[in-house]
Formats: C-alpha cells, sequence, structure tokens
C-alpha cells in the first residue's frame, strides 16, 4: 500500500472516536439532561478516549517500527514466563500454552514488553477469527525458539499480506496496524514470522534465537 492511501486512511479512521465524543460533550451541556443519561455520556466519553488514545499509540508504534526504534531495551526473558504474559494480556483468552520440556528454563535476549505485545497481537487476531481459543505451541529447533499461533476460522486469501498491511477489518476497533506492528518487533530481535493458510484455519509461526548461556 502506498503512503497516499494509508495516510488518507489512518485519518479517517482517527476521526472515528470524534463524533460520538463531540456529541456527548455537547449533550452534556444540557442542564435538563436526566443524571442516568448524563452517567451514559460519561462512559461514552471514557470508552471512545480510551479507543483514541489506543490508536494515537499504535500510530505511534507504527512510525516507530518504520524508523527501526521499536526495541531499547535488552534482557534475559524466560520462554515460558513471555508465553504466560501474552496469554494473560488477552482480554477473556483462555489459551495454555503448550511448552515442549527441552524449554524448560530456556531465555531469549529480548525487550519483553515489546515481545509481549507481539504474541498478544496474534493471539487477540485468533481469537476474534474463531470461537474457539487459540492453539498455541512452543518448542525448540537447535538454537531457536519456535512459536506457533494457530486459529480454525476461515482461511484467508493472502496469509502473507496479513503481516505487511494494515487490516481492512481492525479486530479490535484499532487502526489495523497491530500485526504489522507485530512483525517488525520479531526482526527487531533477529527473528522471523509467517503466516500460513491452513484447512481450515490460519497459523503464524515465529523464529527467535535463544540464548547461548
Amino acid at each position: 500500500m502506498s503512503e497516499r492511501p494509508l495516510f488518507e486512511r489512518l485519518v479517517h479512521d482517527l476521526k472515528g472516536p470524534l463524533s460520538p465524543l463531540q456529541t456527548a460533550a455537547y449533550l452534556l451541556r444540557r442542564p435538563e439532561l436526566p443524571e442516568e443519561r448524563r452517567v451514559e455520556l460519561a462512559e461514552t466519553i471514557e470508552r471512545q478516549s480510551r479507543r483514541m488514545a489506543g490508536m494515537i499509540e499504535e500510530l505511534g508504534d507504527w512510525v516507530r517500527a518504520q524508523e527501526g526504534r521499536l526495541v531499547n531495551r535488552l534482557r534475559p526473558v524466560e520462554v515460558q514466563m513471555l508465553l504466560d504474559l501474552a496469554v494473560g494480556s488477552v482480554a477473556g483468552c483462555a489459551t495454555q500454552a503448550d511448552v515442549t520440556p527441552e524449554l524448560d528454563g530456556a531465555h531469549l535476549e529480548g525487550d519483553e514488553g515489546r515481545l509481549v505485545q507481539a504474541l498478544s497481537s496474534l493471539l487477540g487476531f485468533a481469537q476474534w477469527r474463531s470461537s474457539q481459543p487459540p492453539g498455541l505451541h512452543a518448542w525448540r529447533e537447535g538454537t531457536r525458539l519456535l512459536i506457533e499461533v494457530a486459529d480454525n476460522g476461515d482461511p484467508p486469501d493472502d496469509a502473507a499480506a496479513l503481516l505487511a498491511n494494515p487490516l481492512a477489518e481492525p479486530y479490535d476497533l484499532g487502526l489495523g496496524l497491530r500485526l504489522v506492528v507485530a512483525e517488525a518487533i520479531v526482526r527487531a530481535h533477529g527473528g522471523t514470522i509467517d503466516a500460513h493458510a491452513l484447512a481450515p484455519g490460519l497459523a503464524f509461526r515465529i523464529a527467535l534465537p535463544l540464548s547461548s548461556a
């Protein structure tokens, strides 16, 4: 996608929360408004403000990804803890990570917050695509950690495009950039991420270098 259509779409999407915010602010000025309606409008303002804040944060991450500034702090990250934090950060996710025994105590050097962000984006997308909990599997292959996030939703027409272009239908009422940012996070850690259509479903597979120590 060229920059101009992308920016036009981002501007359009960022305007989404503005209309309910402006309407709620206008109505709250009416002195005759009943208290229960005031509470509803206040909740609308809070909800749409959180949505806009998330959009701005998402756009900021995308800009930092373009400039190679996403990952700043590298320290040992335990694999099991990383997976548990990612699952816990996705609301309503009932997934249990399947981790092979050879990964017990295994670590990688990385930015824990960013790695959790990348995995939770994949899990959130997989959860949105299917009524069943996403599959989450991790195993070791030589000096690499492999992580797979899979669902049983409809196979996408172009799986690879999910990691390269904004989603046409964002799963979280955001800007549709979360998977693009997730790919940039993995790449910034010296890893790779691929998307594969299944029958049925979709699988993301991440490969990251493990710490030698």
